[in-house]
């Protein structure tokens, strides 16, 4: 069994992508993460893959960037340990006390309704509407079952995500990654609280 400590505390500039007091390895990793997602829409662009207008090729790799680093970052020790603490003295700004409401984070992430307004769902017509309504019935969920049980929930919801974007709801065309990442972001690296480990020092 692997020993590390476990710190509630942190200090420092306030970081809202990957946590107050983050350690450079978790920056790198949570980066690494949206410029992997960035660079999926750069080759797109550069292979002709679709036939998408310039502004869309950036629509695509702005949401790729976003929850793709994200789903890395909310996994992020650092990340989870941020949002999941109450707000401290210093922490004053609007932004800051409405992002660390969970469902306040939840219900900000239209992506859906952007995915289907700028690449359309000629196969559903409630793509995005769907899509957010499970996202937010999902999230409500999670938070309200005990603790203990959180993280299986929200695996469990990651799980039936996959199979119904793979074999019921039709994916958008250069988005089938998109929504089961979405809900990894949020329902699990977001909401679901765990034990904040630190570096041994």
């Amino acid at each position: 069994m692997k020993l590390s400590t476990i710190n509630w505390s942190y200090h420092g500039p306030t970081d809202l992508s990957c946590g107050t007091d983050a350690t450079t390895t978790e920056k790198t990793l949570g980066y690494l993460g949206g410029f992997i997602g960035f660079g999926l829409y750069i080759y797109f662009f550069l292979m002709k893959t679709y036939s998408w207008a310039y502004w869309q090729y950036f629509v695509g790799s702005i949401l790729a960037f976003d929850v793709a680093g994200g789903l890395v970052c909310n996994s992020l020790n650092s990340c989870k340990r941020f949002y999941s603490t109450p707000l401290k003295p210093d922490e004053k700004t609007l932004l800051i006390r409405l992002l660390k409401l969970h469902w306040f984070f939840t219900l900000i992430h239209i992506h859906p309704f952007i995915l289907q307004i700028c690449f359309g769902s000629p196969q559903f017509r409630f793509y995005g509407l769907f899509w957010y309504f499970i996202l937010q019935l999902s999230a409500h969920i999670v938070l309200l079952i005990p603790l203990y049980l959180q993280r299986p929930t929200a695996m469990l919801v990651c799980l039936l995500v996959l199979i119904l974007n793979y074999y019921i709801i039709p994916p958008i065309d250069g988005f089938q990654w998109f929504i089961p990442a979405l809900f990894i972001k949020i329902i699990y690296g977001h909401l679901v609280q765990e034990e904040p480990y630190r570096p041994n020092i």
